[in-house]
């Protein structure tokens, strides 16, 4: 009987986490979910094995006015599903009983002739006034409870640890591959993460704690539904502690695109798509800029966690920059680049992500030296667009064209030149070649 009982457990789980989304768009939410061994459609000739049926609310509590019947009672809406989450029928506000066209189907193939002496048009649906032995109805707060047990139980597994109570994570509706071993990763409390910060630092929390190491982990718990990267703090002892200043942006950052310098040297920044994002609470600023760590399956299934810094004040594709965390297989990054991130050197990012948008969206991807505020460090391109001091704009191409040289052998020299502005360079680089060949009217 104990077995019967978990797998009836289960499945209302595995059902609550099918449909919760759903729900979610309509405006509702699961009041309880009941199970019934043998269940009767009065009126109708048709009784069904093993059956789950839910009853839904108005997730805001309040009852619409098209749901009230004379009474001022709100009226009850259920959906009615088999032992394999499949749909059989619903139950509309007026109580009618609409059958799946599936279930009807699979009837008829079973036993037509059974089938013929049904009629389901005249179904009924009323719940039994008491629950029978195997019968069992969990409501909401009851349903919640065990999930939070199971993902615990999925949680403590990949950490190692059965101490496990409680722990943050965030939501992602990626599916993520891992291979062996690869579904969990840890940060040191004490790596650099900035040039004059933390993690630690970053989070006081772990400090406070006596934390040493941050675990993130992805459970799978819901067997193919959307999954959770989980945080934990791992103590001195080997303890497990929660982590209560890392905020789940629930729902808003799953798939979001970041702008991301490179594990190695910051050469490369493109946007990358995050699995989801937790804000540092300790580290919101009234200036509209927040603080994140997010998180994504980088390769070979490995989880990347990255230090993010973003302006609010940005559509949602811009507003991000990070750069990652260093970890046993995820290189250090450089001074250059935790200056970069630094808030303390770095005030603000407004104007790194002002210069990132255009040339990602030109090129896909560019070079931190370029968004950084030092001018002289630029990488440009034959065709990136250049600013001169009276606001004309030009390309060394153009520049190239101008001097009669080749646009690579301009670009060369241009990026080989340091601690001058565009129109000193180009200036400089002008007049280097009228000395070297002559006047550009010159055949060469």
């Amino acid at each position: 009987m104990g077995n019967k009982r978990n797998e009836v457990v289960e499945n209302m789980l595995s059902l609550s986490e099918k449909i919760s989304e759903e729900l979610k768009q309509r405006g509702q939410e699961i009041d309880n979910i009941g199970y019934y061994k043998d269940f009767e459609f009065k009126g109708s000739g048709l009784a069904v094995n093993d059956v789950f049926i839910v009853k839904f609310k108005d997730s805001n509590d309040k009852v619409p006015k098209s749901r009230e019947n004379e009474e001022g009672k709100e009226k009850e809406l259920y959906e009615i599903y088999d032992k394999d989450n499949n749909l059989i029928a619903t139950v509309d506000e007026a109580g009618s009983v609409q059958f799946e066209a599936d279930f009807v189907e699979g009837l008829k193939e079973i036993n037509e002739r059974y089938f013929d002496t049904l009629e389901l048009e005249e179904a009924e649906f009323e719940l039994p006034e008491e629950l029978k032995k195997d019968d069992l109805v969990l409501t909401k707060e009851e349903l919640e409870e065990k999930q939070i047990s199971k993902k615990l139980d999925s949680v403590g597994k990949v950490i190692g640890s059965k101490e496990i109570d409680s722990y943050s994570e965030i939501d992602t509706d990626q599916t993520p591959q891992f291979e062996k071993l690869t579904n969990k990763q840890e940060l040191d409390a004490d790596i650099r993460v900035t040039q004059t910060e933390t993690l630690a630092d970053l989070i006081p929390e772990l400090k406070e704690k006596g934390i040493v190491k941050v675990g993130v982990v992805y459970s799978d718990f819901s067997k193919g539904q959307s999954g959770r990267f989980s945080f934990v703090g791992i103590d001195r002892n080997g303890q497990i502690q929660t982590i209560d200043s890392l905020d789940n942006i629930d729902g808003t950052t799953t798939g979001q695109k970041v702008t991301s310098l490179n594990s190695v040297d910051g050469s490369l920044v493109e946007q990358e798509q995050v699995a989801g994002m937790a804000r540092l609470s300790d580290r919101t600023n009234t200036n509209g800029e927040e603080e994140y760590l997010s998180v994504r399956q980088g390769d070979y299934g490995i989880i990347e966690v990255d230090y993010v810094r973003a302006d609010l004040s940005k559509p949602e594709d811009e507003r991000y920059i990070s750069a990652p965390i260093e970890t046993d297989n995820i290189w250090p990054t450089t001074r250059e680049v935790r200056d970069f991130m630094d808030r303390s050197k770095n005030i603000e990012m407004d104007e790194e992500l002002d210069r990132a948008e255009p040339e990602i969206a030109r090129d896909e991807e560019t070079s931190m030296e370029n968004i950084d505020d030092t001018a002289s460090n630029d990488y440009v391109t034959p065709d990136d667009i250049i600013v001169l001091d009276d606001g004309t704009e030009t390309t060394l191409r153009k520049e190239a064209a101008k001097a009669k040289v080749s646009p690579e052998e301009f670009t060369r020299r241009y990026n080989e030149m340091g601690g001058k502005t565009p129109d000193e360079k180009i200036d400089y680089i002008q007049d280097e070649i009228v000395d070297e060949y002559g006047a550009p009217n010159r055949d060469r």
